[in-house]
């Protein structure tokens, strides 16, 4: 199963990159970015969100590979964002998130942590920007509960014991009892805006933004944040590299060599989140909403710096938790790159 899919992964992907490539646009590009626990020195925990990856790739005319195009733009269409004047970027993105409970070496449900659940995705995403503001328009479509998280995770940990001579981490045991184990499709609409505060920036050394923003679907949640951002700054204030992975930074950055150090914080009010309540079938671990965490906090640090032709950025990133019967928090590490061509 891991092998075919990895196999199709990377025909797709070589595809994907040969179609922007042979498009020839100065603002087109791919970005791969990766969280991962690990990536935090001296606490991999290995639990919660425990892995995340994504490929996007962005351009700026609608010549691309676009495979939601139509529900984007009658979603974009209700937003006002058709035949303007500003500036429409697209992208396309695949990518994956890995959620497991703390005690991997238990093959019995765990009903007192957060269960076993994992999603693969395919979303399009459409933004319209000027100097001021940032509005985006994305639908996902994906898998939920399939058998390629357990077999990139078991992989992951026998490499790593075997790197390091350790009998730590343990090969994940409990994945036959995941959210919608077998395979269930699910789906999201994510509509965000993202506005400058001028009185609060000085262009090219600092700015500083607030967001909101609405899922609707297997997340359901309303958002508000606030981004601050420090150095010498090219980029727009909507190219932030806050959580490209789950919930989105705006869109990569045009090709700029600039440093910036950045923090970024958000709250969720949560109306009803697959991963943790299940979605349409029955589970053997899921959570009813009384038991949901109805506000969450997540947030993160990090350097950026854009080169001529790449960007690359390093985070540490936390989020409290997610049920009511957990104190703990979460936290692991981003490390995203981006090429233009």
């Amino acid at each position: 199963m891991y092998s075919r899919f990895l196999t199709l992964s990377v025909f797709t992907l070589f595809n994907l990159w040969l179609s922007v490539a042979q498009a020839d646009q100065p603002d087109s590009g791919i970005g791969l970015y990766i969280d991962q626990d690990m990536l935090v020195p001296f606490s991999n925990e290995d639990r919660d969100y425990t892995m995340g990856m994504a490929f996007e790739f962005f351009w700026a005319k609608e010549e691309g590979l676009y495979p939601l195009d139509n529900l984007v733009r009658l979603t974009s269409q209700w937003l006002g964002m058709d035949h303007s004047n500003n500036d429409i970027v697209y992208s396309f993105m695949l990518g994956s998130v890995v959620y497991t409970p703390d005690d991997l070496s238990d093959s019995l449900p765990i009903f007192d942590d957060r269960p076993y659940s994992s999603l693969i995705y395919l979303s399009n995403k459409r933004v319209l920007t000027d100097h001021r503001k940032a509005l985006a328009a994305e639908v996902l479509i994906g898998l939920l509960g399939s058998n390629v998280a357990k077999s990139i995770q078991t992989q992951l940990h026998t490499a790593y014991r075997a790197a390091s001579g350790s009998n730590e981490p343990v090969n994940p045991q409990g994945w036959s009892h995941q959210i919608s184990d077998g395979g269930e499709p699910t789906m999201r609409l994510r509509l965000s805006g993202s506005l400058l505060q001028p009185d609060l920036s000085m262009k090219g050394r600092w700015d500083l933004t607030t967001s909101y923003g609405l899922s609707l679907g297997y997340q359901t949640n309303l958002n508000v944040g606030v981004a601050v951002r420090a150095g010498s700054i090219k980029s727009p204030f909507w190219s932030l590299p806050f959580d490209p992975v789950n919930r989105g930074n705006f869109l990569p950055s045009v090709p700029e060599q600039e440093w910036y150090v950045w923090s970024a914080l958000r709250s969720h009010l949560i109306i009803y989140d697959a991963l943790l309540q299940g979605q349409f079938r029955e589970s053997d671990v899921q959570f009813s909403a009384n038991q949901i965490e109805r506000v969450v906090f997540d947030g993160a640090v990090g350097l950026t710096t854009g080169f001529e032709k790449s960007q690359i950025t390093f985070s540490l990133n936390a989020k409290t938790a997610d049920l009511k019967f957990m104190s703990r928090r979460q936290i692991w590490g981003g490390l995203n790159f981006l090429f233009h061509f």
